[in-house]
């Protein structure tokens, strides 16, 4: 319940609209649109909760509420993840149902959850709010990336599913020889086209509408898969195919340990109908193998986020 009324929160931007003010119950009422029946008990429950200050009639942000939601988010992250919150939560109102039936929860629902690539397609401002926020969320992930990675003999990237380029940028950044290109859908690189040009890169890293799961753009000679959810044997046939002899294939994501306990948030996303495999890193591994893959290696990067490679012989 108290987790439910934090997303409320950050659905309703209180603690955006409350960053730098002190404000009465009246005028936050009114800007929030929150009918005045349960107006102070949610404004009090947000206190309680240790993220809003209280002194007779005013309200304000807390530290906490500061430094995990204004210093630590973006407005896209509040408006999309929190949307997925809520998602979640209805879907694992009927968990008991699905670890009995084997059904996902949409289908015990009567609803259809739509998939994320035809909700883009379909919606502009969901593509634009996912996109700005993968970009935010992944930029310490591209910096332990290109930190990483080494690239030299190498000479253009193909970023499979790339979405904001977060991933090509750093790898530009790292590397001054290199060209990268962002393959993903027509809305999502209509985003990183524009995040791209803000980042002064446009002239090294362009953009390419296109299905990750069709014939890949030969001229590259890395081809990397970062943060997609399952990587199957058929992208990798693809990456394969498409590469020229001694080219490289990159894999990087936070992927299931080798015994499938960890990440926890990986395992607990399946019941909620989640399009992230749970393909353990020694499973990627042989199936790399099985694609024609040589001198394939493993490395932790960062926290539970690994990289992976392999090369064409």
């Amino acid at each position: 319940m108290a987790s439910r009324v934090v997303i409320a929160a950050e659905r309703l931007q209180v603690f955006r609209k409350l960053h730098g003010r002190k404000l009465s119950v009246t005028a936050i009422g009114k800007m929030l649109g929150v009918h005045r029946r349960y107006l102070a008990q949610f404004l009090d429950a947000l206190v309680s909760l240790g993220l809003l200050r209280k002194d007779d009639t005013l309200y304000w942000n807390s530290a906490l509420a500061e430094k995990h939601f204004i210093t630590e988010r973006t407005i896209f992250w509040t408006r999309q993840f929190s949307s997925e919150c809520v998602e979640d939560f209805e879907g694992l109102t009927v968990l008991e149902a699905v670890l009995r039936s084997g059904k996902d929860c949409w289908s015990i629902m009567g609803k259809k959850k739509q998939s994320y690539i035809e909700s883009m397609k379909r919606d502009p401002q969901h593509a634009r709010d996912f996109t700005q926020m993968l970009y935010h969320i992944h930029k310490e992930d591209a910096k332990a990336l290109a930190d990483h990675l080494d690239l030299s003999g190498f000479h253009a990237v193909l970023d499979v599913a790339g979405g904001s380029g977060v991933m090509s940028m750093a790898l530009a950044r790292e590397n001054p020889h290199i060209q990268a290109c962002v393959l993903d859908i027509g809305p999502v690189c209509r985003v990183a086209r524009e995040l791209i040009k803000k980042e002064g890169l446009s002239r090294r890293v362009r953009t390419l509408a296109g299905n990750m799961y069709d014939r890949l753009p030969a001229g590259y000679d890395v081809v990397m898969y970062c943060d997609i959810g399952t990587v199957g044997m058929r992208p990798l046939r693809l990456a394969h195919k498409s590469l020229p002899t001694d080219g490289m294939v990159v894999l990087v994501d936070r992927f299931m340990s080798v015994d499938g306990t960890e990440p926890l948030d990986r395992l607990l996303r399946q019941f909620t109908g989640s399009w992230f495999g749970l393909e353990t890193r020694g499973e990627l591994v042989s199936n790399m193998r099985r694609c024609g893959f040589k001198s394939i290696k493993r490395r932790n990067i960062g926290e539970d986020v690994w990289m992976i490679t392999g090369r064409k012989k």
